[in-house]
């Protein structure tokens, strides 16, 4: 017999027993829940890494990073820290950060505060993590602030404004009003460091106190770039703080001042202080220039500045304010430069050859005004050489069809650079009576220009010939309602080495009139490759020496090696006659490094030789020696005298990607090679 309450208790055992059971099994579809987020999360991070390690573009791994974001699961949580990690030092960054605040995650407090902190962290993506750290409240908010002005505070000053910045841009009073408190103590360089870490935040009137404090109480760059910024977000006394900050100008402001000054100025928009953007904006500096540059687009909304610009400006006995009236006229509306036109129109018909420099400088701005085409025109068709070699070149620029007719005479005139600008001209604006003046001239060429016809002919017809024969044959048959192949056909220009198999580090050696300048400044005993036993100037005296070797005997160059002083091997080119060769392969032989880089004067040199038609120009660094040494300046001088000269300059730079020899390439025409 059972005992009394058995069954009882042996019904509530089995009971707990089950619901125990129940308690570790999932509730009735819970496993089928589970299965799709986590197959949503799996299409998700898969569609995204297709594009992030494909040809995606940002703003799709951006889109699909975000998807991501919005799901809520520990799992998207890591995923997503770890392409933070990843992406770390990159603007991509970022995006994982955006992705991370799609949904409320207050564990990643520590975790985004060490990544703060990271030395190698993205500016873009630190300023986004700390804006995320004061949306978990006042404690992370304090402990950024410690990061940025304690005693502990983050060591890299890059690190360290973007944590300010991001403490200044979050929106938070608690942070903004720090940041305002810096502002107002500290020395100079701590204010000017905090200037330019709030420099996002406009119309906040605790970030704005500051900033005139800052205008009547800083330095001379402090006040300018204090009071800049309220010109930028026009607050109602920043006009009024102008003669505070000119009074701290005692002679030629340094150049980051002087930018500021020039920015604060056009903003300000007060005709009384016209003249001194024009002093300032002559300070030489890349600072300047940039600030110039940015400036055009404000100050083409001032009619009276434009006004003065065209009046005094462009017509100031000082270059340098020459210059700084042709930056902020950048983006000066037709109106403004409708009187240039008219005065520049009436100088070129009293002096032509006097003014013509000044037109062609000045072009970009003269072709605001749609009437200004018609002038070329007119210079195209001159008798004299320059005038056709500027009007034809600027048309050319703004791919003008008015001068075809010009342009299919010149092919046969005596002057190569018109005979070369011609066939180029041609080729860009394609007449289908342009085809016969072109195959009248096949065979007749050589070097460069016979490689420039062969592209105008391709690009007229969309085939090729070998002989004149052939080419007249060919016409004869096909130019009854003959039609121009459609431009995507021919877009590659049909582009061959004219038969010519000899390069110089890759480069092929079309032309037959080269100058190889070398640079052999002291960075060029660099050593290289993985037995670092050869230098840089082993290496490019090698690359010289087999195109020397291989050239035929018909071709001419010259040699210009170039440190601190430039030195041609002969004044002039010269065939490769035999003892020719062998006097350049013992030149080349002799070089050796040492001192400082004039690129400049090594281009000078060879634009002085009047046969040369292509450059071919290494270097392994910045220009440091010679007349001029600014990237700018160095691309505009070559622009004004290649007008009339229309050299093509192939370049290769060694161990630095070059932003001057990738312009002076893409502007001539040339090609660019970097070398590791």
């Amino acid at each position: 017999m059972l005992p009394p309450g058995f069954l009882r208790q042996s019904w509530l055992l089995v009971a707990a027993m089950s619901f125990a059971h129940a308690q570790q099994q999932p509730v009735a579809g819970g496993d089928g829940a589970e299965q799709r987020l986590q197959q949503r999360i799996d299409k998700a991070i898969t569609d995204y890494e297709k594009v992030r390690d494909g040809d995606g573009r940002p703003a799709q791994c951006r889109r699909l990073l975000g998807w991501i974001g919005e799901i809520d699961h520990p799992r998207v949580t890591e995923y997503l820290k770890k392409e933070l990690a990843r992406d770390a030092g990159s603007v991509a960054g970022t995006y994982a950060i955006e992705a991370l605040g799609k949904l409320p995650r207050p564990d990643l407090v520590d975790y985004l505060c060490r990544f703060v902190r990271r030395p190698d962290v993205h500016p873009s993506a630190c300023i986004a993590a700390a804006r995320m750290i004061v949306g978990f409240g006042d404690a992370a908010t304090d402990r950024l602030i410690r990061y940025a002005f304690g005693p502990k505070r983050v060591r890299s000053p890059a690190v360290r404004q973007a944590i300010v910045t991001g403490l200044a841009t979050s929106g938070s009073e608690r942070a903004i009003a720090v940041v305002a408190r810096e502002l107002l103590r500290g020395d100079q360089a701590h204010r000017l460091f905090m200037l330019k870490a709030s420099e996002p935040v406009q119309n906040n009137a605790a970030i704005d106190g500051g900033r005139i404090d800052c205008v009547k109480n800083g330095n001379l760059l402090v006040s300018a770039t204090a009071w800049r910024m309220l010109a930028t977000e026009g607050h109602p006394l920043a006009t009024q703080l102008t003669i505070d900050v000119l009074e701290r100008v005692f002679d030629v402001p340094d150049a980051r001042s002087a930018a500021e000054l020039v920015r604060g100025l056009v903003l300000v928009g007060d005709p009384d202080f016209y003249p001194a953007i024009l002093r300032f904006g002559s300070v030489r500096g890349s600072d300047v220039r940039a600030a110039l540059q940015a400036s055009a687009g404000p100050a083409a909304e001032h009619p009276e500045l434009m006004a003065f610009l065209v009046d005094e400006g462009l017509e100031s006995e000082s270059e340098a304010e020459r210059e700084v009236a042709k930056l902020l006229l950048a983006e000066a509306p037709a109106e403004a430069v409708a009187p240039l036109v008219a005065r520049m129109r009436k100088q070129l018909q009293r002096n032509r050859k006097r003014v013509l420099g000044q037109a062609a400088g000045l072009h970009n701005l003269l072709a605001r005004d749609p009437t200004w085409v018609q002038d070329l025109a007119a210079l195209a068709a001159e008798s004299d050489l320059d005038s056709r070699m500027v009007g034809l070149s600027l048309l050319a620029d703004m791919g003008s069809p008015l001068a075809v007719p010009q342009a299919q005479r010149y092919v046969s005139n005596r002057a190569w650079e018109l005979r070369s600008l011609s066939y180029r001209y041609l080729a860009k604006c394609r007449d289908v009576t342009s085809i016969p003046f072109l195959i009248a001239r096949y065979g007749k060429e050589e070097g460069r220009l016979a490689h420039e016809l062969d592209t105008a002919l391709f690009v007229h017809t969309g085939t090729r010939c070998w002989t004149r024969r052939d080419w007249l044959n060919w016409w004869n048959t096909v130019k009854e309602g003959f039609a121009l192949p459609h431009p995507d056909s021919v877009k590659s220009g049909g582009t061959t080495t004219g038969g010519q198999t000899v390069s110089y580090y890759d480069i092929p050696l079309i032309s037959a009139r080269i100058a190889f300048l070398v640079d052999q400044s002291g960075s060029m005993n660099a050593k290289v490759g993985t037995d670092r036993n050869r230098t840089r100037l082993d290496v490019a005296k090698e690359q010289l020496r087999q195109a020397v070797e291989a050239l035929p005997k018909t071709h001419r160059i010259n040699m210009i090696p170039f440190e601190t002083q430039v030195r041609e091997t002969w004044s002039r080119l010269r065939r490769l006659t035999r003892a020719n060769r062998r006097e350049m392969l013992e030149a080349v032989r002799k070089l050796k490094g040492g001192g400082g880089t004039n690129t400049f004067g090594a281009l000078m040199a060879a634009f002085d030789d009047p046969n040369v038609d292509t450059i071919y120009l290494l270097t392994d660094g910045v220009p440091t020696a010679g007349e001029l040494t600014n990237v700018d300046d160095i691309l505009d001088a070559v622009e004004d005298i290649n007008r009339t000269r229309q050299v093509v300059i192939h370049c290769i730079s060694i161990g630095l990607d070059s932003v001057l020899l990738k312009q002076l390439a893409a502007m001539t025409g040339g090609q660019y090679k970097f070398v590791r």
